[in-house]
């Protein structure tokens, strides 16, 4: 089944529109628990796909739905659209996957620290790096989007890009 978190986002980056169209609204975490708990019991659903634009816009919430999860006995698997995190640490990112996280799609976009700040897209290279490594530690697949070309890339940033995309810790 497909359901929602949260509707919008809370990152400004500067080639999204998505802030136009929506201000970033989240769900309690019992209230989509409450739902999800419904459908796994009447219905069977055993798999969730999250359509948020960003599931991790609100890290407390997801962070207490993981728990709930585990705490209700509700065996699913789950994935939905997210963004790395600095405060996404292993221990948080073990915890998605105790929920059933298999898989989040991250909007990394590049492999440049001067594209993404270019980008507006508030976050560190280092971050991004740590969280594919977690991810990828506690066996929950990485999905990343790229950019090619965002103004003011120079050959240099492209190819740091390919070099994030081709390192070896990732697989």
């Amino acid at each position: 089944m497909s359901a929602e978190l949260s509707r919008g986002c809370v990152a400004k980056c500067q080639f999204c529109s998505e802030t136009t169209f929506w201000r970033y609204r989240g769900r309690l975490a019992n209230n989509i628990l409450d739902e999800i708990e419904h459908q796994y019991k009447t219905l069977g659903i055993t798999s969730v796909w999250f359509i948020d634009s960003l599931v991790n816009g609100n890290l407390k919430e997801l962070h207490a739905f993981a728990h709930g999860i585990a705490l209700r006995k509700i065996y699913i698997k789950w994935m939905g659209y997210s963004r790395c995190d600095e405060r996404m640490d292993l221990a948080y990112i073990q915890d998605l996957a105790a929920s059933g996280c298999d898989m989040l799609s991250f909007g990394v976009e590049s492999g440049s620290q001067h594209v993404l700040d270019l980008m507006k897209k508030n976050v560190k290279l280092e971050h991004i790096e740590q969280n594919l490594f977690d991810m990828t530690t506690v066996g929950i697949q990485a999905h990343s989007n790229w950019f090619v070309g965002f103004p003011g890339e120079t050959e240099e940033d492209f190819q740091a890009t390919l070099d994030l995309c081709s390192t070896a810790r990732f697989t």
